[in-house]
């Protein structure tokens, strides 16, 4: 993956070999990966050039050091001033190559966002490449999908590299694989991207914005049996399939419902609302960890929350470089849980930008919409999914919020919401949310 980096730094600005040679200045912000037995680690370098002196940060440690004829001699220091660390490279094209020692916990962070690896004291390999810059404006980018993943995997390559503050119009097909042609492309909850987003390191934050999602065809279809998880094993034995109800609904966006298309007796005057969303948004799981397209995880994947709607914002732990977004799955409507399995399954026209936090990061998925902010909660089961969820929640309330254990404690006793919403496939999903409108006076 960081080959795909390097080529995408280098076409984004980064110095050439010519230009190098001749004097360039080496001054700006840099990237370090940093060779472990497991993950390769990441860390923020900028560096600053005065003649042969050089300066900056390395991380949070203070570089001093010198630079001539390519060969780069740095020394690390802490906040306290004390030793951190000392390192050497050599200019090999665009990029410096180099060895040396980083005292523990000074390393980088690595593909779980996690400290250390290369900061152990002992001997640390290392390359330097310039961050890709920018373009001056985001950048308007219509993204036709040609490539559809049923896996959640940092093996999946990259089919467009975006930057913060672009914004792509791409589109999804259903879970099974339909778009808004008829075509049927790869089914099993499949997802369109991943996309590389330029900047987003391990232990970061991914923002997502979803800018639109909308239904771009007039047909849906769900299934007709309840799913075993949300019901009991004797009402499951005893349930009959009614021949009559087929599960194909028609979309009618001008008015804002959708219908059965071929209605029962019972349900010829029946309709519900139209609620668009994406049942699947993700970024690339921890380490070499690899799942199916209907799984669901601290990654996201088919999280099949019901407010993942046009508006929505989400914040996703990054455990690679690029955080590698995908999305699919696109829903008319879905109640709570999904309990058949699947929703109004259809296809979507999606519109989304992103945002990167910086060394920060969460241990699961969090969202936010206008009127709440929204906890994620996968687990094994429905009470760990719970305490998971109102844990995260509680967490995000101090922080932003500078709130006591107390204080969020009668908040959320006197406010708290939960949304079950994913009960049928590997994993449980059990949101916790406040309104944004009792926090407002806390702020």
């Amino acid at each position: 993956m960081f080959k795909h980096w390097i080529k995408t730094a280098a076409m984004a600005g980064a110095i050439g070999l010519s230009g190098l040679c001749m004097g360039a200045d080496f001054s700006g912000n840099w990237i370090a990966q940093i060779a472990t037995q497991g993950e390769p680690q990441y860390t923020r370098v900028s560096l600053k050039v005065d003649g042969t002196i050089v300066s900056g940060m390395w991380d949070a440690s203070k570089i001093d050091g010198t630079l001539t004829n390519g060969k780069l001699d740095i020394k690390l220091s802490s906040a306290d001033g004390n030793p951190a660390g000392t390192l050497s490279a050599m200019l090999t094209g665009d990029t410096f190559t180099g060895t040396g020692t980083i005292s523990r916990g000074r390393g980088g962070r690595g593909g779980g966002g996690r400290g250390g690896g290369g900061g152990r004291g002992g001997q640390t390999n290392f390359t330097l490449v310039r961050a890709a810059v920018p373009p001056v404006t985001p950048r308007n980018i219509n993204f036709e999908p040609t490539n559809f993943y049923a896996t959640y995997s940092a093996e999946n390559k990259p089919a467009l590299t975006i930057f913060p503050g672009d914004i792509v119009h791409t589109w999804t097909a259903d879970a099974s694989g339909v778009d808004a042609k008829g075509v049927r492309h790869r089914g099993g909850d499949s997802n369109i991207g991943p996309f590389y987003v330029e900047g987003a390191l391990p232990g970061d934050t991914l923002v997502l914005h979803l800018l639109k999602v909308r239904t771009n065809r007039s047909t849906a279809y769900q299934g007709t049996r309840i799913n075993a998880h949300a019901v009991t094993g004797a009402y499951l034995a005893g349930a009959e399939i009614d021949p009559a109800v087929t599960g194909e609904w028609t979309l009618l966006p001008d008015k804002g419902i959708a219908v059965p298309t071929h209605p029962s007796a019972h349900m010829k005057n029946y309709s519900v609302p139209l609620k668009p969303m994406l049942g699947c948004i993700s970024v690339a799981p921890s380490g070499d960890e690899q799942f199916r397209g209907g799984d669901l995880g601290p990654f996201g994947g088919n999280l099949d929350y019901n407010d993942n709607v046009e508006g929505t914002t989400l914040y996703f732990p990054v455990f690679h470089a690029g955080a590698l977004l995908g999305m699919g799955d696109g829903h008319a409507a879905m109640g709570d849980g999904e309990v058949t399995g699947s929703a109004l399954e259809t296809s979507m026209d999606v519109d989304f930008s992103v945002e990167v936090i910086k060394g920060e990061s969460s241990g699961q998925v969090r969202a936010e919409t206008k009127d709440y902010l929204i906890a994620f909660g996968v687990a094994g089961s429905v009470p760990e999914s719970i305490q998971v969820s109102t844990s995260q929640l509680a967490t995000w309330i101090k922080k932003d919020y500078k709130l006591s254990d107390s204080e969020v404690a009668i908040l959320l006793a006197s406010t708290l919401k939960y949304d079950v919403t994913e009960l049928v496939d590997s994993r449980y999903n059990v949101v916790a949310k406040v309104p944004k409108s009792v926090l407002a006076s806390m702020k």
